[in-house]
C-alpha cells in the first residue's frame, strides 16, 4: 500500500508552487496559537482534525472531494489525518527525518504518520488557506485508495482539484504548471508506492 513511502523528493512541492500568493490580513486567535509548537523540534500528540480546523470545515472538503473524485472516501473520513501547525524557523519531524519550516512552505503531508502540517499564518476564513489543507487531504484520500509509482506521482491530480476548487471560489492562482508535472513525473528509477 502507500503507507511504506521513502522518496523526499517532494518535500518543497507546495512551497516552490504555492509561494508568492497574496492572503491578505489574516488574525490568529489564542487557540490557533496554542496549537502551535513552536520548538527546536516539534514532536507532540497531534490533535485530532475537528479540534483543529472544526468538523464543519472537514465535512464540507470531504464532501467536495467526493464529489469531484471517484475516490472513496469512507477510510479518511472515519479515520481523518492528523493536523497540527507550526511556523517558519521550526524544525519538525516529518518522515523519518527533521524538516526546517522556511518561509514558503506552506503545508506538509507526512505519509507514514497521515500527519498534516500546516504554516502559520493559516486561517480556516481564507479560501486561499483552505485549499492548502483541501490539497493535503485529497493526498490522504489519494494514498488511501491506490499505489502510486513515485512519492511525486500524486501531486498533478492533486493540484488540479486544488486548482478547481480555487476557481469555484472565484480565485485565479498562478501554478506553476510546468514545475508541478516535472515533480509528478516519476524516473525509471523511482521507489514504488
Amino acid at each position: 500500500m502507500a503507507k511504506n513511502v521513502a522518496s523526499r523528493n517532494i518535500l518543497c512541492a507546495a512551497a516552490v508552487v504555492l509561494a508568492g500568493f497574496p492572503t491578505g490580513n489574516r488574525s490568529v486567535s489564542a487557540d490557533e496559537l496554542e496549537a502551535c509548537q513552536p520548538s527546536p523540534r516539534v514532536e507532540t500528540p497531534y490533535p485530532a482534525v475537528p479540534s483543529v480546523i472544526g468538523e464543519q470545515l472537514f465535512n464540507q472538503m470531504i464532501a467536495w472531494i467526493a464529489m469531484n473524485t471517484s475516490y472513496d472516501l469512507l477510510a479518511t473520513y472515519n479515520d481523518p489525518p492528523t493536523i497540527s501547525f507550526c511556523q517558519v524557523g521550526d524544525v519538525i519531524a516529518y518522515e523519518q527525518s527533521d524538516l526546517l519550516v522556511d518561509a514558503v512552505l506552506l503545508a506538509a503531508f507526512d505519509r507514514e504518520k497521515r500527519h498534516i502540517f500546516l504554516t502559520y499564518p493559516w486561517s480556516p476564513l481564507n479560501y486561499f488557506d483552505q485549499s492548502v489543507l483541501l490539497h493535503e487531504l485529497i493526498h490522504d484520500v489519494q494514498l488511501q485508495n491506490r499505489d502510486w509509482e513515485c512519492a511525486g506521482a500524486p501531486e498533478l491530480e492533486a493540484y488540479h482539484l486544488q486548482d478547481k476548487w480555487l476557481y469555484e471560489h472565484n480565485i485565479k492562482h498562478q501554478f506553476n504548471w510546468t514545475m508541478i508535472r516535472r515533480l509528478s513525473a516519476c524516473s525509471d528509477d523511482s521507489e514504488a508506492r
